[in-house]
């Protein structure tokens, strides 16, 4: 039963970067990105075209009422894509926490084939939220990223998720990752960015099982020359892509580490190293 694949993060922490690679290299003829309609090819697991599937699901409007009502179906939805495609393999993109609401489960290993987990240092993530969603300032941001609340609402047919804070967020899939170390890979953006070809031919080798799967180099190429910030902008600029929110000028917008130093204030990084200083420690961000 297990035909999932997750791209799992904390929302600006570089999924989209992976999903655009794997994208280019699992699902075109040479690696070549021409536009953003190849990413289509790696489902968002909270889209409703997945639940509407589910036997007696209830109305749409209820999840705008009772946002909270969407466990009751997670593990339904995964159930459903199996059922109903057994032999296929999905990689699905999310943002929820890996966490149990009401007793309901996110997922679990019976689904899971395998799972990335992107994790980008919190005073980045900062900046990329705030641009983003086009928020006043740097101390809702920090709220953002601070609150065990925190759950996204229904947009169009985009379902809700269950954000939570940055580092409950994390630890969460680092707990699924410690309970199956066989079934995920932890990836941190700044690696990404430091060592391209190393680390997605790590995540490629992964999913892939290398002794079974030989590389296409030119093709691996191909596909690491179209995921480079400044080819995604140039597409961006002159096609748009669908997943920028409408205040933000850019999705793309800098991709770059270590921007924080700069740009946010000193008393709001002492919160967030303060909150989340044991995390940020493990992971060599401190």
């Amino acid at each position: 039963m297990k035909n999932i694949i997750w791209l799992a993060s904390y929302p600006k922490s570089g999924n989209t970067l992976i999903r655009l690679f794997l994208s280019c290299y699992l699902f075109s003829k040479n690696g070549t990105l021409e536009d953003f309609n190849l990413i289509r090819n790696i489902i968002l697991f909270n889209h409703f075209d997945i639940f509407n599937k589910i036997e007696n699901i209830c109305n749409k409007d209820e999840f705008v009422k009772n946002p909270e009502k969407i466990s009751n179906y997670w593990i339904k939805a995964q159930e459903s894509l199996y059922k109903n495609h057994p032999k296929e393999i999905f990689i699905l993109k999310t943002h929820n926490a890996n966490i149990v609401y009401n007793n309901n489960p996110f997922t679990n290993e019976r689904y899971t084939k395998r799972f990335i987990y992107i994790v980008r240092d919190p005073r980045s993530v900062l900046i990329s939220s705030k641009y983003h969603y086009n928020l006043d300032n740097y101390e809702i941001a920090m709220e953002h990223i601070l609150s065990d609340k925190r759950l996204t609402y229904v947009n169009k047919n985009i379902l809700p998720e269950f954000l939570l804070s940055w580092r409950s967020h994390y630890i969460s899939w680092r707990k699924f990752y410690r309970e199956y170390p066989n079934l995920g890979l932890i990836i941190k953006f700044e690696d990404l960015i430091a060592q391209p070809e190393k680390m997605f031919l790590k995540i490629l080798n992964f999913i892939q099982k290398k002794s079974y799967t030989k590389i296409d180099k030119n093709k691996f190429n191909n596909s690491l020359r179209s995921v480079q910030f400044n080819n995604l902008q140039n597409i961006e600029k002159t096609q748009g892509f669908d997943e920028k929110r409408g205040q933000a000028k850019y999705f793309f917008r800098k991709g770059i580490v270590d921007e924080w130093k700069k740009e946010v204030p000193g008393n709001i990084l002492k919160v967030v190293e303060k909150e989340f200083n044991q995390e940020m420690k493990e992971l060599g961000y401190l």
